[in-house]
């Protein structure tokens, strides 16, 4: 890890690695759902973070297997969680921009599958399911929904599953599966134009 960085803690209880599990921004701002996925991952079965931050400067995400410089041949020196106040991508941010704030962090999520870089003036807020108040996998079952919902036509697919999404996470469930907006009997390609029907 480069010296720019240091080891930043949001929890008491944290694993060694984590997965991201979900990325989204809607009008709470922008939110990385993370499951652990390290050395503790079967003692914390069920435990979930989520870091919101209410207003971000820049952000990337990346998948691990393009970050050399991350790798580490250790995994007992992996760990998921940093933060830097002179990172090469906050220097290049700070240069595109004269209304760059000056307290702004470059906050950095090491996941097992995708890297989230967030630039930021404030921390994010951490909330945290403990293990215990989580669905392990051995006692949880899974309920197809068919149907359709009907919403305003101002609401658009991705508004909808923000909020949909974030009353499943309020109850601790998880969802898998897609959504596809429908118009007058069709369903919606993604510029807008009408597909096939339904």
């Amino acid at each position: 890890m480069n010296e720019t960085f240091e080891k930043w803690y949001p929890h008491h209880n944290l694993d060694t690695m984590y997965d991201v599990g979900d990325v989204w921004i809607g009008p709470g701002g922008c939110s990385l759902v993370l499951l652990p996925d390290g050395q503790r991952r079967k003692e914390l079965e069920g435990q979930r973070l989520t870091f919101t931050w209410a207003s971000i400067v820049s952000y990337q995400l990346s998948q691990e297997s393009y970050r050399e410089d991350l790798w580490v041949s250790d995994p007992k020196q992996a760990w998921p969680f940093w933060k830097s106040a002179d990172s090469v991508y906050l220097r290049a941010s700070r240069e595109r921009s004269a209304l760059f704030p000056e307290n702004a962090v470059h906050w950095m999520v090491v996941g097992t599958n995708l890297i989230a870089d967030v630039i930021a003036a404030e921390p994010p807020t951490v909330s945290v399911i403990a293990p215990s108040e989580g669905i392990s996998q051995g006692h949880c079952k899974e309920i197809e929904v068919q149907g359709c919902v009907e919403v305003p036509m101002e609401l658009s697919q991705d508004e909808f599953c923000n909020r949909f999404i974030h009353w499943i996470e309020e109850n601790h469930w998880s969802f898998g599966g897609g959504m596809r907006t429908i118009a007058d009997g069709y369903y919606l390609n993604e510029d807008g134009t009408p597909g096939e029907p339904v």
